[in-house]
């Protein structure tokens, strides 16, 4: 491996593990990311830290966790005073450059982090409007269908993020770069240009999980009501697993773009190249669409993680327990840097020899939701009319919807332990779905006890850390 290779991060966004991974079949056709996999490695059982955006994308590319640094909304981004991902490669002689939206950093980080988020060519698609008005039963569902016109490329803002990656990558480099590319696909609203539209057959789309719903947090039943999601029918579910479907093959052709850019360029042989996301996405599980702020179900929290880094071994699937916040550390990892900064990410980058084992971590974590008297969050909902106005308006229909949840894994069972609501436990090789809540089986109460204490002591070891700029007491002038 080269002693600082070039790094490609390709960030899909809201792209759960199971449509790129399993029985292809039951999934996504993913031919690039597939070809990845098999000449690195994937890692099939990685999770997310948390179930929405900003908090998760924090997470990953500081290697702390959302509560270490109170990061639970939209706007709770790295300040300029903390150490990221992006800041250490700059400091360590990388180019960095992003290409894509930010959902990140606070402006001054990003001038402190990149060298270049400027984009050279733009979109020339519209943003596409919801096709129903406020009033229709499918308003809230994301379901919007085919987009573009026969024939001709859809240039969306993520083929001009591509188009910018690629035109970068023509160019001559003088020192090590680092490319980030958050893609706003598989986002919902569920649509798709062909050829991707066309690309599935409706009737052979698997159908969403079903589950019993009393036994499930509140949000599961309110969602379903007031998106009037009960009024979908089992076609109109289908079309949106089969858009979201295309819509993961068309992210996974511009991967494929990427990496034929970077052979061509004489680049493959000394670049590193990721591709994971920051969360997943209902997609009609449980009668839902798109995320909710504390869900801690697979289909959200379980996403892909797929590398190859120069002279790395081909070692395909790797069943061990990762989380996202071991990110950080691997990139650093295999840039041959070292952490600018403490954190809880543990480097994957052993797995990638092919005899070691297939262990990393015993349990994984993840978390959401907020405290129910946090009503500020959502003042955006006021006055806010659009395809999201229920999503912020169920805080004020009832507050413990949004309550805080916490969410740990270990190798057969899942529990999730939410102090304004009930407790869930899942066991999940009997029942991966997620289906049938056993919290209140007494014959688990010792396993809800110990997965218990796993979060206690998750807890009180990541609850905060040591600030860089420790100092001794005392006034200004004072020796």
């Amino acid at each position: 491996m080269p002693e600082h290779p070039n790094i490609v991060l390709f960030m899909p966004e809201t792209l759960r593990a199971d449509a790129g991974f399993g029985d292809p079949s039951r999934r996504a056709r993913t031919p690039n990311m597939d070809t990845l996999g098999e000449e690195g490695v994937r890692f099939e059982r990685c999770y997310a830290q948390h179930s929405v955006c900003a908090p998760s994308r924090c997470s990953m590319f500081t290697g702390l966790y959302p509560h270490t640094a109170g990061r639970r909304t939209l706007g709770t981004l790295i300040r300029p005073h903390e150490h990221n991902l992006f800041r250490d490669l700059r400091e360590a002689g990388y180019e960095t450059l992003v290409f894509g939206k930010n959902d990140m950093m606070f402006p001054e980080t990003a001038k402190l982090s990149f060298d270049s988020w400027d984009v050279e060519v733009h979109a020339e698609a519209p943003n596409p409007k919801a096709p129903y008005p406020q009033d229709h039963r499918l308003y809230y569902s994301f379901l919007f269908g085919k987009v573009g016109e026969d024939g001709r490329e859809w240039r969306d803002d993520d083929w001009a993020c591509v188009q910018n990656a690629l035109n970068y990558l023509d160019q001559e480099h003088d020192k090590p770069f680092c490319i980030l590319l958050p893609l706003g696909f598989v986002h919902p609203p569920y649509l798709a240009p062909e050829p991707f539209y066309s690309m599935y057959d409706r009737a052979k789309v698997p159908p969403p999980v079903q589950a019993d719903t009393s036994r499930k947090r509140r949000y599961v039943r309110m969602i379903h009501e007031h998106y009037r999601l009960g009024e979908l029918t089992d076609d109109e579910w289908r079309e949106i697993r089969a858009l979201y479907f295309a819509m993961t093959s068309r992210v996974d052709h511009q991967l494929g773009q990427i990496v034929a850019k970077l052979k061509e360029r004489s680049l493959w042989n000394s670049t590193a190249v990721f591709c994971f996301s920051d969360h997943g996405d209902f997609t009609g599980d449980y009668g839902l669409v798109e995320k909710w702020f504390s869900a801690c179900e697979d289909c959200i929290l379980r996403i892909p993680l797929i590398f190859r880094a120069p002279g790395q071994l081909a070692v395909g699937t790797r069943a061990a327990l990762v989380e996202m916040v071991d990110l950080y550390p691997t990139v650093l990892d295999v840039a041959g840097i070292d952490p600018g900064h403490y954190h809880f990410g543990k480097s994957v980058l052993p797995l990638c020899d092919p005899d070691a084992a297939d262990t990393h971590r015993e349990v994984v974590f993840g978390e959401g939701g907020h405290n129910i008297d946090e009503s500020y969050i959502h003042d955006i909902a006021t006055e806010y009319g659009g395809v999201y106005y229920q999503k912020h308006h169920l805080w004020y229909v009832d507050p413990a919807v949004m309550g805080k949840a916490w969410m740990v894994r270990d190798e057969r069972y899942k529990y999730i332990y939410c102090p304004d609501e009930f407790d869930e436990l899942y066991d999940m090789r009997a029942d991966p779905g997620e289906t049938s809540n056993l919290a209140d089986d007494p014959a688990l109460a010792t396993t809800i006890r110990r997965m218990k204490g796993r979060l206690l002591e998750w807890m009180s070891r990541t609850a905060d850390h040591i600030p860089e700029d420790e100092n001794r007491c005392g006034w200004p002038g004072e020796g």
